[in-house]
């Protein structure tokens, strides 16, 4: 720091004035003081930045100052200034880990539920602090081609036309579904958490809103088309012309073989649980939290003991929904904004995709397409999510268990194209048939009934 023009404004940015000790604190902060002004390292004038120090009236501060400039200026022609360099990343991790240490001790020594909190938050700064500046980044004249094969990597969501262009969740970016209240946002998770799991991808699905033992049946009627009650559900199936064009539809009678009223559902569900658990259930954690108590810091510390407690890394973190989590009431709009960077921001560092949802503003209940304009509460939700798209239908698209899927914006593709899907929700399927809207798709909507046709799952 003190001679090494090249390397001491390197050690200015990453190593805080704070993680040296003692009177070493005092001289590098100094040492800082004069990188910035300067941009180079201060060699001789060493003694003239700590002037006041060599010449203060206590004689052992003064001696202390004097030793230590000499021992710098004396070991400067020995230092080994590569090795000194790839040691940082461990001086950074020791010396932040003794920053904290009376802080931890003093969250422990609390005893309660907040002091825990408070010492797992600790620890997961320290372990990710700064360290992300050791990566020096990529030259563009590399050769290598892995960008090629993994920039667009979506999740798979089961919908082909949103697949084919990759509009599924994407590593370190955040995907957000908007609809009306109670239009089926939760669903479209739970799509989402399925078709991760059935690729072998790991997913943790956070519900703020629904319980962890709903939000579990909700996954085995996706996973096993389990209906609430034995009954016969309508499906409605897409008829296609050559150029892909919805030109009629089949309504297809559908029994499932799996229903909740069944009084030996126990032991059927053990049955499909105990066949499928290792090779796919086992990829799926659902973790509950009260409405409104869920804060960003709590969700890190969550994510941080699901890894070492579980041994368990999320691919793909669902959240069910960030507007129901810790918010500051007297800056609601403000502290979404924030929450919804520091989402995507969690994303990013720990490589993995996000997927939340958010509700459509009152006004958005009368629109005939939901728009990136009709998100509630804050505009700025859009700006922070990489892919939206919205889900909106009519009372006659209602009728017959369909919807329009619409990317009002994405980063990755071109967007504001618009999907038909059919949906059956008694069997727990968000989709069942799908086609990009073309042509005269509301003029062609059928306002009469289908032939029947019968079909087991």
């Amino acid at each position: 720091m003190s001679w090494d023009d090249q390397r001491a404004p390197i050690i200015r940015s990453l190593v805080e004035p704070q993680l040296f000790g003692g009177h070493y604190r005092t001289i590098s902060a100094r040492i800082y003081d004069y990188i910035d002004s300067y941009k180079k390292a201060p060699k001789d004038h060493l003694p003239d930045i700590l002037i006041d120090k060599i010449e203060a009236d206590n004689k052992r501060e003064a001696e202390l100052y004097i030793e230590t400039i000499e021992a710098i200026s004396s070991a400067r022609d020995n230092i080994n200034a590569i090795y000194v360099m790839t040691t940082l990343e461990t001086f950074i991790t020791r010396q932040s880990l003794r920053a904290i240490a009376v802080d931890f001790n003093k969250a422990l020594l609390k005893d309660t539920d907040e002091g825990l909190e408070e010492a797992q938050a600790l620890m997961a700064k320290t372990n990710r602090a700064n360290l992300m500046v050791f990566d020096p980044g990529i030259r563009l004249s590399s050769t290598d081609m892995s960008f090629l094969h993994t920039q667009e990597a979506a999740f798979p969501t089961g919908i082909p036309e949103l697949d084919r262009r990759n509009f599924g969740p994407t590593r370190k970016e955040l995907w957000q579904f908007i609809a009306n209240t109670k239009a089926g946002k939760t669903f479209a998770l739970v799509q989402l958490g399925k078709m991760a799991a059935l690729h072998k991808l790991r997913v943790c699905h956070i519900s703020l809103e629904m319980s962890r033992d709903r939000c579990r049946q909700r996954y085995y009627s996706a996973m096993f088309a389990i209906s609430k009650r034995k009954e016969t559900f309508t499906n409605t199936r897409f008829k296609k012309d050559k150029l892909n064009r919805i030109i009629g539809y089949d309504d297809v009678r559908v029994t499932p073989t799996l229903s909740y009223d069944d009084p030996n559902i126990d032991e059927k569900l053990e049955a499909k649980i105990k066949k499928w658990g290792p090779r796919l259930l086992d990829n799926i954690i659902i973790r509950d939290f009260p409405t409104g108590s869920l804060t960003v810091r709590q969700l890190e510390a969550y994510l941080d003991n699901l890894e070492q407690a579980e041994r368990f890394v999320p691919d793909l973190l669902i959240i069910d929904y960030p507007d129901l989590m810790s918010l500051d009431k007297g800056n609601y709009r403000l502290s979404i904004d924030e929450t919804y960077k520091e989402l995507r921001g969690i994303c990013v560092a720990r490589n993995m995709a996000g997927a939340i949802v958010s509700q459509s503003h009152r006004a958005g209940a009368k629109v005939k397409t939901l728009g990136a304009e009709n998100v509630a509460e804050a505009y700025s939700k859009i700006a922070h999510c990489d892919t939206n798209i919205t889900m909106s239908s009519t009372a006659q698209e209602r009728k017959m268990n369909l919807a329009r899927l619409f990317v009002a914006a994405a980063r990755n593709d071109g967007d504001r194209i618009t999907i038909v899907i059919s949906q059956q929700y008694g069997m727990g399927a968000f989709i069942v048939d799908s086609s990009l809207m073309i042509g005269q798709y509301f003029e062609n909507l059928p306002k009469d009934g289908f032939e029947d046709d019968e079909e087991e799952p």
